[in-house]
C-alpha cells in the first residue's frame, strides 16, 4: 500500500512496524505462559519483521536519517532482549543479537553514519555483557563484541587513507570509548559488587586495549599529532588500577585473578601513556625507576606479579634508552664513520638494571617456580647484553680508536671477544651463590656466541697479533667458565 502511494511512507512504516511489535508482544505472552517453543517463533516473526523494515524505511524509503536508525536499532534491540530477559528465553535474545547485528552493518554501509552505529555497538556489547551475567549467557557477549571491536578497528583504517586523514579525531574518540565502557563496566562488576573478572572481561578489555594504543599510534604516525591528553588520561587510570590492586586486592585471596588483571592493566596503561606524553630520555628514567621499585617490593613481599612488572620495566627501559640496540650495535656491526658512545640514558638503564638484579636475586627459591625463574633470567639477559655494549663502547675509541675517530675492525673484533669472555667468566663466578643460579643458564649460550663472533669477525678482520690474543681470550673462557659453573652446582647441591 506504501508502494502504491495509497499510504504516506510515515505512515505505511509506522503500522509495519507496529505489525512487528505485535509478534514481539506475543512472544513475550507465550514466554510468560512458559510455552517456550512459541515464544521463540513469534520472536523470529517479529525480527524478520522489523529489522529488514529498519533497513528499507532507512535507504528505500528516505524516512529515516543514519542517527534516526540507529536510534530504531537501540529501541529495537532493548525490546527484544527485554522479553528475553524477563521471561529467561536466552534463545529469544540470540535472535536479536543475529538480527541486530547484520543490520546494523548494512546501515553503516549503506548510511555512513559511523559514530551512532558505532556507539550502539558498543552499548549493545555492554549491554550484552550484563544480560549475560545476570542471566548466566555468557556466550552472548563474544559475538557483539566482536563486532564492535571490528568496526572500530575499521573506521582507525579507514581514518589512515589520504580520502580521510581527517577522520582521526572520529577514530580516536570511538577507540577511547570502546575501552571506556568496557573497563567501566568491569570496574563496577569486580569493585563494586564483588565479582571475580570472567575470561570474557580479560579478553575483550585486552582487545580494546590494542585496538585503542595501536590505533592511536598509527594515527599519531599518520597525522603528526601528539594525542598528550590521552597519554595523562592513560597515566591517571593505570596509576588509579596499581592503588586498586595495592588498596583493594591484595591479600584477599579469594580475589587473585582480579589483583592479577588490574595490577597488568596497570602496568600497560603506565606503558603505554609514558610512551604518549614523555620524551624518550624522561621515559627510559622513569622505566628504571620503576623496575628497580617493582623488583625491590617483589623482594620484600615475594609476589610474583611484582617481579613481573619489575622484569616489564627493566625491559621498557632498555628499549626507551636504545641501550638494546646500542648493545647490538656495539657488539656485532661493523661500524662505518666515527664510533658512538653510549649516552646518560644508557649508563641511568644499565645502574638500573644492576640494581634490579641484584634485588631479583634475594630470594634463592621464589614463589612461582620457573616463570618467577624465567622473569629473573629475563633481567639477567638485559643487563648481560647492556653490560656488554657499553663496556665495548666506552674502551673501543682507547683500544680500538684511530685518528679520524673511527675504529680498526680486526682490534675491536679482538675487544669484542674480551668483553664477552669476560662477560661469561662473571656469570659462571655470580653463579656459584645459589640465588645467582639463573646467571649460570647463560655461560653456554655466552661461549656459543663468542665463536660463531670469531668465525665473523676476528677471522675476518684480526691480523695474527690480535687474533692470537681473540683466542687466547675465548680458550680461556672455553677451559675456566665451565669449571666454575660446575663447582657453582656442586656448591647448591652440598648446600641443600
Amino acid at each position: 500500500m506504501t508502494e502504491a502511494g495509497l499510504l504516506s511512507p510515515q505512515v505505511g512504516i509506522a503500522l509495519a512496524f507496529a505489525y512487528g511489535l505485535m509478534w514481539l508482544f506475543l512472544a513475550d505472552r507465550a514466554g510468560r505462559l512458559g510455552l517456550v517453543s512459541s515464544a521463540l517463533v513469534h520472536a523470529l516473526a517479529a525480527a524478520m519483521v522489523v529489522f529488514p523494515l529498519l533497513v528499507e524505511a532507512t535507504t528505500r524509503f528516505k524516512v529515516l536519517s543514519g542517527a534516526a536508525s540507529a536510534l530504531g536499532l537501540v529501541i529495537l534491540s532493548v525490546a527484544m532482549l527485554l522479553v528475553g530477559w524477563r521471561q529467561r528465553l536466552r534463545a529469544v535474545a540470540w535472535v536479536a543479537i543475529l538480527a541486530a547485528l547484520p543490520t546494523s552493518l548494512v546501515l553503516l554501509a549503506k548510511t555512513g553514519a559511523i559514530v551512532p552505529i558505532t556507539l550502539y555497538l558498543i552499548a549493545l556489547g555492554v549491554a550484552t555483557l550484563w544480560l549475560g551475567h545476570s542471566r548466566g549467557w555468557t556466550g552472548i557477549c563474544w559475538p557483539v563484541a566482536l563486532t564492535a571491536d571490528a568496526v572500530v578497528a575499521g573506521v582507525t583504517l579507514r581514518a589512515l587513507s589520504p580520502d580521510h586523514v581527517d577522520a582521526y579525531r572520529m577514530a580516536l574518540f570511538l577507540q577511547w570509548s570502546l575501552l571506556a565502557v568496557y573497563f567501566v563496566s568491569v570496574a563496577v562488576r569486580t569493585l563494586v559488587r564483588d565479582r571475580n573478572v570472567a575470561l570474557f572481561e580479560i579478553v575483550q578489555v585486552a582487545a580494546a586495549l590494542i585496538i585503542a594504543f595501536v590505533g592511536t599510534s598509527m594515527l599519531t604516525q599518520a597525522t603528526g599529532v601528539l594525542p598528550a591528553a590521552i597519554g595523562v588520561i592513560s597515566l591517571a587510570i593505570g596509576a588509579a588500577c596499581y592503588v586498586v590492586t595495592f588498596v583493594f586486592m591484595e591479600g584477599r585471596r579469594e580475589f587473585e585473578r582480579n589483583l592479577y588483571f588490574y595490577s597488568t592493566l596497570a602496568l600497560v596503561l603506565v606503558v603505554a601513556g609514558l610512551a604518549l606524553v614523555a620524551r624518550e630520555h624522561w621515559i627510559a628514567a622513569v622505566f628504571a625507576v620503576l623496575a628497580v621499585i617493582a623488583v625491590g617490593m617483589w623482594s620484600r613481599t615475594g609476589r610474583l606479579y611484582l617481579l613481573l612488572h619489575g622484569a616489564a620495566y627493566v625491559v621498557a627501559a632498555s628499549f626507551a634508552s636504545q641501550a638494546l640496540r646500542y648493545g647490538a650495535w656495539a657488539l656485532a656491526i661493523n661500524p662505518v664513520g666515527p664510533w658512538l658512545l653510549p649516552s646518560v640514558a644508557m649508563l641511568v638503564m644499565l645502574v638500573a638494571g644492576a640494581l634490579s638484579a641484584w634485588l631479583a636475586a634475594a630470594r634463592p627459591d621464589p614463589v612461582g617456580g620457573v616463570l618467577a625463574n624465567g622473569l629473573r633470567l629475563v633481567i639477567v639477559v638485559v643487563l648481560v647484553w647492556v653490560s656488554c655494549g657499553a663496556v665495548t663502547g666506552v674502551l673501543a675509541p682507547a683500544a680500538a680508536g684511530l685518528a679520524d675517530r673511527s675504529v680498526d675492525l680486526g682490534a675491536l673484533a679482538t675487544l669484542r671477544t674480551g668483553v664477552l669472555a669476560v662477560a661469561a667468566l662473571v656469570v659462571a663466578w655470580a653463579g656459584r651463590q645459589a640465588r645467582f643460579r639463573e646467571w649460570t643458564w647463560l655461560v653456554y649460550p655466552l661461549l656459543v656466541v663468542i665463536g660463531l663472533k670469531m668465525v665473523a669477525q676476528d677471522f675476518k678482520f684480526s691480523r695474527p697479533a690480535t687474533l692470537f690474543m681473540a683466542l687466547a681470550l675465548y680458550g680461556a673462557a672455553l677451559i675456566i667458565a665451565p669449571r666454575l659453573r660446575r663447582g657453582g652446582d656442586k656448591a647448591r647441591v652440598t648446600w641443600a
